[in-house]
């Protein structure tokens, strides 16, 4: 226990948020110091202010995006300072003022997340315009200073890029194996039971594992972009690599309980070395990601292939109990089985090799130009904002609720004469999202921590009045609540309200009067932004889910076609199938996540939440046959394609097209005949069939005669097509049908 909370606690010290609240902190104080020991605080402050206002928008990404959004951060902290500022002497002109420009800076979180996060480097220097009464010349002088700040943010940044960048990438691959370590087990959890509880977790890991990747991609990918990757990042990226097709393969593994259970009911113990290897294959990753985050390169390992001895042991076991030919399908499922746990094992091998010498000489070789097509580009056009500036737009109803919320929120502080009114605009702005969930939470968090917060502080002031104490405390809790603030918000609003506490302390002796007022505003901040996510122009999951379904519908298309093209011609652009697959994955992600933000909001709003989980589960369903077929074409040298596959195919992407249609509302287009698709099953099951006669013809010649691994191979193939063929179909008509019924009632 004690082991597990040092290891816990060395990693946080050594995690790349950690090390930029340092960074940051370090930005914020030193000005500050400056500032006393010249005797010049008030200037000096407002540099500190630039620097904390600014440092929200260097996140993960390559030298000039953050470079870039650090200095626009910087222009419009400054130009918001100032018109707030200016506007103060007159409400007549303040209330418009501020009504411009929260709608303006909150709108601009259209073009993604980093814009997101200068839009709230806008919205804070608005409020913490508030803390400052400068009149006159003085405005100008402290806007310029806070864009003084922010050139020491980007500095700053500059300087410290390729170290913080490293830990960035070394922790993003460390979270990557150990969210892909619990992918592998789980898939293997849900072979031996069935549990909706573990379909839930897996669907919530999936949307973990997208926002890894794409954070990774971002590091890995962009930077090489513009400047090109050293021999150390090109080996990191051979990781990453790897640990996108274990995601594949982990997928494409047949999990399937009802099938196991029906196939082995009388044998299960002839399943149990499998399952033990999966579990085997996750505690291996797990191992890995734990050398990662120690910065060890000794990777100990068990020896695994006992175990893969005893599972071919177990196949020909049930063979010689059950007989041929009734033991063949069995047989089969488990030759599969096998074949895709070491294929994981020889990829973590491969990962092992890579990673031991990550730090060598040794060149590592990658195909160069096509990475860049895996990144997420941002369109930063102006006509996006044209395209948005409509209540359809979620962002658009967002900037007007926000607008509203802190109109209201400031006229409260105003009526009430309520001491640091501002701090009621700085809960809005932190707590308010688009959507009511994420909302929600971040005020049940807020509230918590606050309250948390003023516990401990309250403790402290009683303890001890010391300011150099508080000072010390202050310049933690910062180090701290900067550290949490985008993995554990409730944590981290602990530490602000700390910090925020400590820091008025040194002003304030009557420090219990700043916590009586603090814990005030957040709940009031908190009530209105509630009451304004809940009544002023909300927008329900419900609203908007049909845009998501029809995303997850056309990738998972566009991914099964894709496939097919890599099944007709084996020398296809492989980059088109992993840039579908990507896409694929990245929309299951995005309809796991709606799901989980839907059942959270009120029940009156939960339209259709039962059909919507139906769609989730054959979405993940449809996409693990879809990489069953892909990872065997593309691992595989398969046979001529046939007319029957091409039949089935077309049928499968005829269901998908016309769920789409329905959710468009546009004219269905012509079902396949269902003679042909019969006809084309029973043409799939007599390639089959004809195998399995050469077999069965071989062993009435010689009964212990093995089987041909080309035979076998031939055998495998025709099944496992034939079969995730015929499920696809079932599935993309159930699909059809679920959305055709969501449709209808909504």
């Amino acid at each position: 226990m004690l082991n597990d909370i040092a290891l816990s606690i060395k990693s946080f010290l050594k995690s790349p948020d950690f090390l930029k609240s340092l960074l940051v902190t370090f930005g914020i104080v030193l000005p500050i110091l400056i500032g006393i020991q010249l005797d010049m605080l008030p200037y000096f402050l407002s540099i500190a202010i630039g620097m904390f206002l600014t440092s929200g928008s260097d996140v993960p990404g390559s030298r000039r995006h953050k470079s870039i959004g650090i200095l626009t951060a910087t222009l419009i902290a400054v130009i918001a300072t100032i018109a707030t500022r200016l506007a103060t002497d007159s409400y007549y002109l303040l209330f418009p003022v501020l009504a411009l420009l929260i709608f303006s800076i909150s709108f601009i979180s259209v073009y993604g997340f980093r814009a997101s996060l200068i839009s709230f480097s806008g919205l804070l220097a608005i409020v913490l315009s508030f803390a400052n009464k400068q009149i006159g010349s003085e405005i100008f002088i402290h806007g310029l200073l806070i864009g003084v700040g922010g050139l020491w943010s980007l500095l700053l940044s500059v300087i410290s890029h390729s170290f913080i960048q490293k830990r960035q990438i070394e922790n993003g691959l460390s979270d990557c194996l150990n969210l892909t370590a619990s992918y592998i087990r789980l898939r293997g959890k849900l072979s031996i039971e069935d549990n909706t509880a573990l379909k839930s977790e897996m669907y919530d890991l999936q949307v973990q594992i997208n926002t890894i990747h794409e954070s990774l991609r971002e590091l890995l990918l962009n930077e090489r972009k513009h400047s090109g990757l050293s021999n150390y990042k090109r080996k990191q990226l051979l990781i990453f690599i790897e640990l996108i097709d274990m995601l594949e393969l982990a997928l494409a593994n047949p999990a399937n309980y009802q099938q196991i259970n029906k196939i082995f009911d009388r044998h299960k113990d002839v399943i149990d070395p499998f399952i033990e290897l999966v579990f085997e294959l996750a505690k291996r990753l797990e191992s890995l990601a734990l050398r990662m985050q120690d910065g060890s390169r000794n990777v100990e390992h068990k020896d695994l292939e006992p175990l893969i001895f005893h599972c071919r042991i177990n196949i020909q076991k049930y063979i010689s109990e059950v007989k041929l030919p009734e033991a063949r399908e069995g047989a089969l499922f488990l030759h599969n089985l096998l074949d895709y746990e070491e294929k994981q094992l020889q990829k973590i091998q491969s990962i092992e090799i890579v990673f031991q010498d990550l730090e060598g000489q040794k060149s590592s070789e990658l195909q160069g130009k096509a990475g860049k097509k895996f990144i997420t580009q941002q369109d930063y056009d102006f006509n996006i904002l044209k395209e948005n500036f409509s209540f359809k737009s979620p962002i658009f109803k967002h900037a007007i609720r926000l607008t509203f919320a802190m109109l209201i929120g400031f006229s409260i502080g105003i009526i009430f004469s309520i001491q640091n009114a501002y701090w009621i605009l700085l809960t809005i702005v932190v707590i308010m999202r688009p959507g009511y969930t994420l909302t929600k939470q971040r005020s049940k968090h807020r509230f918590y921590g606050t309250l948390i917060g003023a516990g401990i502080a309250v403790v402290v002031v009683l303890i001890s009045q010391n300011t150099w104490f508080f000072a010390i405390l202050s310049i933690v809790s910062l180090t701290l609540a900067l550290s949490f603030i985008q993995k554990n918000y409730r944590t981290s609003s602990i530490f602000i309200t700390t910090s925020v506490i400590f820091i008025y302390a040194l002003i304030n002796p009557n420090a219990f009067e700043v916590i009586q007022f603090r814990v005030i505003d957040t709940l009031t901040g908190a009530a209105i932004s509630m009451l304004a996510i809940s009544f002023i122009w909300p927008s329900w999951e419900s609203f908007s889910v049909k845009f998501v379904i029809l995303k997850a519908l056309s990738t998972n298309r566009d991914y099964l076609k894709e496939i097919n093209n890599f099944y007709h011609n084996e020398s296809a652009d492989l980059t088109k199938y992993k840039l579908a697959r990507k896409q694929a994955f990245l929309e299951m992600g995005n309809l796991n996540a709606a799901f989980q933000r839907m059942n959270q909001e009120p029940k009156n709003k939960q339209q259709n939440l039962s059909k919507l989980y139906e769609i989730v589960g054959l979405n993940h369903t449809f996409l693990a046959a879809t990489a069953a077929l892909g990872t065997y074409v593309i691992n595989n040298k398969t046979d001529k394609v046939s007319q029957p596959f091409e039949i089935v195919v077309e049928t499968i992407c005829n269901n998908l097209s016309q769920a789409i249609q329905i959710l468009q509302h546009e004219q269905l287009s012509e079902d396949m005949a269902n003679e042909k698709l019969s006809d084309a099953y029973e043409k799939l099951e007599m390639k089959f069939n004809e195998l399995v006669a050469v077999r069965t013809k071989e062993l009435e010649q010689e009964k212990e005669k093995p089987i041909n691994p080309e035979l076998r191979r031939n055998l495998q193939e025709a099944r496992l097509i034939s079969d995730q063929l015929k499920w696809l179909v079932t599935i993309s008509g159930s699909l059809k049908k679920t959305v055709s019924d969501l449709e209808y009632k909504s």
